[in-house]
């Protein structure tokens, strides 16, 4: 009966101590049973502290009942993100690593709430295993070593892609090609759903747009001419609609100054006379200011019907000015070397006058309506003096 009674107080003895060890605890001051002295100052330290001490913590996960979750915390540890946090009084923590005053075999303590005045400073970081994460805290004070809590792994927080550009020239002619190459561009998760190439001009609108949905993501435009100035921005997309920071892939592109270009003449001409004629000159012309051309241009007039006058070569001189980018005036002076049906072919010297107004533009080329009117410089008054015509100028 003695030995039933001495065994039943043992078992008693037993029981209070472990339930001493794992009743729930509150904390008023951190640093009364460190776990490691002196207090962690960088984070160094304390990985530092977490090698120095890997038996002592393989004892303590053991000892809270977390002995499986040790080889992932040695696995994982090395590469885990550690930062500092701040414990609020009132957090918990599942259990806590300890030494009695700092020395001595480690211990372990569950359900610990901090009951301090204050927050206090602790490294945090986190180790996954089975779908579960496990937060937990170092103090920086003591290096008590505490799980903190158990939840989900959270779903990783998509990326945003990242656009890498390259465009092809510096300063470029309008009319000219460029190519836009966003080949370098990336996606942490892998997936490009679609780049977005666009040319947007000075007042910020979208004068052209292209979309890639497949590698590698190069695309060219054809520089309009209506600004000195355009922008190209590329935008990456990837499968779940994040967007690349427009700031990634923004370059300005100056288109330079056109100075001239190839023009051609196409029109009808009427001598009072009468004749008829079809006329076609090409020719360059060079801009000398914002306003004025000068053409240079070689042709010839073929008479169509008529009694007088001949189909005859011209080379002409002139000078246009431009009232806005649609409307001009101009001038000038022609050779014309021709049969006038009554002598041998003579060589005559014209004044010629002459106003468009510009019906069409694209990329390539300007179309003028304009009408002209030739006269003889000896002989204004003559039939012979006086052709009128229509006609259409390309400006390439």
């Amino acid at each position: 009966m003695r030995k039933k009674l001495l065994l039943l107080f043992g078992l008693f003895l037993v029981v209070a101590c472990s339930s001493t060890a794992f009743a729930a605890v509150t904390l008023k001051r951190i640093g009364d049973h460190p776990f490691f002295c002196p207090p962690l100052t960088s984070e160094a330290e304390f990985r530092a502290m977490v090698d120095k001490n890997a038996e002592d913590i393989r004892l303590g996960f053991e000892q809270a009942g977390y002995g499986d979750l040790y080889p992932e915390f040695v696995a994982q540890f090395p590469n885990a993100k550690v930062e500092t946090i701040q414990i609020a009084p009132g957090d918990h923590m599942d259990w806590m690593l300890f030494r009695r005053k700092g020395t001595g075999p480690v211990k372990t303590v569950k359900d610990v709430t901090w009951g301090g005045e204050a927050s206090f400073d602790a490294f945090s970081f986190a180790i996954d295993k089975d779908g579960q994460r496990y937060n937990f805290i170092v103090p920086h004070a003591c290096g008590n070593l505490s799980l903190m809590n158990v939840g989900a792994i959270p779903a990783p927080v998509n990326q945003e892609p990242v656009c890498s550009m390259t465009v092809s020239g510096g300063e470029v002619k309008c009319g000219e090609t460029i190519t836009v190459d966003a080949s370098g561009s990336s996606d942490a998760e892998g997936a490009i759903a679609q780049v977005i190439f666009r040319l947007v001009d000075a007042s910020n609108q979208v004068v052209a747009e292209k979309v890639d949905t497949e590698a590698p993501y190069v695309q060219e435009f054809t520089v309009p001419c209506e600004s000195t100035q355009y922008t190209v921005k590329v935008v990456v997309v990837d499968a779940s609609g994040a967007e690349s920071s427009p700031t990634d892939c923004t370059q300005t592109i100056t288109v330079a100054e056109k100075k001239g270009g190839p023009i051609v003449d196409l029109g009808y001409a009427r001598q009072t006379d009468p004749a008829d004629y079809l006329f076609g000159r090409i020719g360059y012309e060079y801009f000398l200011n914002d306003r004025v051309s000068a053409i240079g241009a070689i042709g010839g007039f073929v008479r169509i019907h008529g009694d007088d006058g001949g189909s005859a070569f011209i080379a002409d001189a002139l000078m246009n000015y431009y009232f806005n980018d649609k409307m001009f005036v101009g001038g000038g002076v022609g050779l014309w070397t021709g049969d006038d049906d009554s002598a041998d072919d003579e060589t005559e010297i014209d004044l010629i006058a002459n106003m468009g107004y510009k019906i069409h533009e694209n990329e390539r080329v300007k179309t003028s309506l304009f009408v002209e009117g030739r006269f003889e410089a000896d002989e204004l008054v003559s039939s012979l003096a006086t052709r009128l015509g229509v006609g259409l100028r390309f400006q390439f």
